[in-house]
């Protein structure tokens, strides 16, 4: 319906614009943020010219979408359903852009398109942008399931706004998604380690950014490996970066690996690999793989990773290398540690300043306690730095402590 409602623009239509200002109109949308010269002309290239005129629907809520459309010049009112008329969402100018979820997924439209004025626009169909994302890659196919998902969330969310008269922004629902989207990548248990003392979880407020998680897999040879992972940058997309890594350790650690190291160097090429401007970003993570007497950990980015002997001994492990997905040809080299009775491997999403003094202040003088009470008491200090004075509503944090239960003789 919404192409036959919007006519391809004649010859004459566009002279007044150059190739140059159109170019620049592309520049101020928030999808191509970051993208070049290049990548810009090749958005062009698979863009068609649309004029809608003044009065006209471009589409209307409930129609299947597959064009995202970018305007040139022109206004767009976003109309949605309310009662007995329809309820002005948002009036959109020249730089803005509109109907991104139909990139992905031909959803029906949640809101109506209506042209205030004539409209020039260029519009790009799902068809043409999944060609230039490289066809059926595995970024693309997970993009389109977390797009699907996003969808269904957006109508929960908007059933349940109409049920409780709230007025929340499409931002505030898409931060919500993401939120649900961390808590489902979230191990339920935490697994039972022969000889360790294990603790793992997520400080994850009900209305914090959804940025960090933490998971456990086993590798080929048995061992058991425990992540925590925080995106780069926090946003509503963090949860699909999230998930987009954890995805890829884990399919990669079924074939054999030569250490934990190039189980990430390969992980993090795939990041590479699939990457989408805009919505993909580099992720920060520390993993840890455990063995009978010792341990080995490989660390991405600004991530937290020590073993505290029981001594009172201390060891940061983070070697500060580039985070996952931050620079295409980086190799990630794991450390071999062994353990003693009573050592504690210590591994967290953020990385303050006073890591050791912090950590060493909380297990100092309770090397019998659990891993558990280590890492709740390891949460509310860094909370506390976090926010100084009072733990933050908003503060996500993820965190594993593995207590060793015996030396290996």
């Amino acid at each position: 319906m919404e192409q036959q409602r919007a006519s391809e623009v004649e010859g004459g239509e566009t002279a007044s614009l150059t190739q140059d200002q159109v170019r620049e109109r592309l520049k101020e949308v928030a999808l191509f943020e970051g993208l070049d010269g290049d990548d810009l002309d090749e958005i062009l290239e698979i863009s068609d010219p649309v004029l809608v005129e003044a009065d006209e629907y471009i589409f209307e809520e409930g129609d299947r979408g597959d064009h995202f459309y970018i305007i040139v010049r022109g206004e767009v009112e976003l109309r949605k359903a309310a009662g007995d008329g329809a309820k002005r969402l948002a009036l959109l100018r020249a730089g803005q852009a509109f109907g991104e979820m139909a990139l992905l997924n031909q959803t029906p439209r949640s809101a109506s398109a209506f042209a205030v004025s004539d409209t020039y626009m260029l519009a790009v169909s799902r068809e043409a942008f999944g060609r230039i994302l490289g066809g059926e890659t595995l970024a693309v196919r997970l993009l389109r399931n977390l797009s699907k998902a996003l969808w269904a969330t957006s109508v929960r969310l908007a059933a349940r706004q109409a049920q409780q008269a709230r007025s929340d922004t499409p931002h505030e629902a898409l931060a919500d998604f993401n939120r649900l989207l961390r808590t489902r990548l979230l191990p339920r248990v935490t697994p039972r380690i022969s000889g360790y003392d294990l603790a793992a979880s997520t400080l994850a407020p009900r209305h914090g950014v959804g940025s960090c998680g933490w998971d456990w897999f086993l590798l080929p040879d048995g061992r058991p490996v425990f992540l925590v992972m925080r995106s780069a940058r926090s946003d509503i997309f963090s949860a699909q970066r999230l998930a987009t890594l954890r995805t890829l350790l884990r399919s990669r650690a079924a074939e054999p690996i030569e250490s934990l190291g190039a189980l990430l160097t390969r992980a993090s090429r795939g990041l590479r690999a699939g990457w989408v401007e805009g919505l993909s970003g580099p992720v920060s993570c520390g993993m840890l793989a455990l063995a009978e007497g010792g341990a080995e950990w490989v660390g991405a980015g600004d991530v937290a990773g020590m073993v505290v002997r029981s001594g009172g001994a201390s060891r940061d492990l983070n070697r500060g290398s580039p985070a996952a997905g931050e620079l295409p040809d980086h190799v990630y080299e794991s450390t071999v540690i062994d353990l003693g009775a009573k050592d504690k491997l210590i591994s967290m999403s953020d990385n303050p300043p006073s890591l050791v003094q912090l950590v060493t202040s909380v297990v100092t003088g309770g090397y019998t306690s659990s891993s558990r009470d280590a890492l709740s008491k390891l949460f509310g200090r860094f909370a506390q730095l976090q926010s100084p004075g009072v733990a933050s509503a908003a503060t996500d944090l993820s965190g594993v402590v593995i207590t060793c239960e015996k030396a290996v003789l």
